[in-house]
């Protein structure tokens, strides 16, 4: 998922009643996972976040998130990727040669460029879709406009991602030199809700950024969600929703104390400490 898949589950689990994720509040700070890609420290080291103050839990319920799409509700460890995005894949992987031949052939992608493979390149396509069927079916701007903002300060200003880097020693996966500054001017090129997860699959798939192919790859995205239908879509959202809301009951090994055998989970799991508005 990318930014609105994100935010608008944590938002509808209810699990940080004090941050307005819905309009966009932290919205960066959610996305770390993705600003700095550190998925492959998260599957293994995020969940020692749980308690450790507001920001940090926010980058573990980021954690939570990709968990569910691509591991499954249920937490049995990082090895099986059984979760919805590879479970529907197949909607969209025996395309894998029409879409960067057709991107080829109209400029959009210069030949030769490395691919990802068929099954990065389809569980991405499906797990975007959920962005972009909350995109088309919500009132998303103001969310939109709040990241977008934060998006350049923090291009502007990276102190607070390299403080959070440093005080949970947090392992990026790429260059933190260079990986903000693509993220987020993915993010501030973005004029419209979908365009940042638009823009995002463009440099994810070394694409050009002009209308033309966003709107093709807005194609794309529509042809998974109406594929599988609202109620499916509602589902997984639904699903996020509730692993964010009570995570220790879905198996996912959070080292906090409240979370203990025999004893019902609190209302609300994240430790309420404030934050810098990021």
């Amino acid at each position: 998922m990318f930014v609105l898949g994100h935010l608008v589950s944590l938002a509808e689990s209810g699990a940080f009643p004090d941050v307005d994720l819905a309009a966009g509040e932290l919205g960066m700070t959610t996305m770390l996972p993705d600003l700095i890609s550190c998925h492959d420290w998260g599957y293994n080291d995020a969940w020692s976040l749980a308690g450790q103050g507001k920001r940090a839990e926010l980058v573990l319920a980021h954690m939570l998130g990709d968990a569910v799409v691509h591991y499954g509700a249920h937490w049995r460890g990082h090895v099986r990727k059984s979760g919805w995005a590879y479970l529907r894949m197949g909607l969209v992987a025996r395309r894998y040669d029409e879409f960067h031949t057709r991107a080829e052939e109209r400029g959009w992608r210069r030949p030769g460029l490395e691919r990802d493979s068929r099954r990065g390149w389809a569980h991405t396509i499906v797990e975007y879709s959920i962005d972009q069927w909350l995109a088309d079916r919500r009132d998303l701007g103001a969310l939109h406009e709040r990241v977008r903002a934060a998006a350049g300060r923090t291009a502007a200003d990276l102190a607070w991602v390299t403080d959070l880097v440093a005080e949970h020693v947090i392992t990026p996966s790429k260059p933190i030199e260079t990986q903000p500054y693509r993220y987020c001017g993915a993010l501030t090129r973005s004029t419209e809700p979908d365009e940042m997860h638009l823009r995002g699959l463009a440099l994810k798939f070394r694409l050009t950024e002009e209308p033309e192919v966003l709107e093709w790859l807005r194609g794309w995205l529509r042809e998974v969600w109406a594929g599988v239908g609202e109620e499916e879509m509602a589902d997984v959202m639904a699903t996020l929703a509730e692993v964010s809301a009570d995570p220790v009951r879905f198996g996912y090994p959070l080292e906090i104390s409240r979370f203990t055998a025999g004893h019902p989970p609190p209302p609300r799991w994240p430790a309420a400490r404030s934050a810098p508005a990021v």
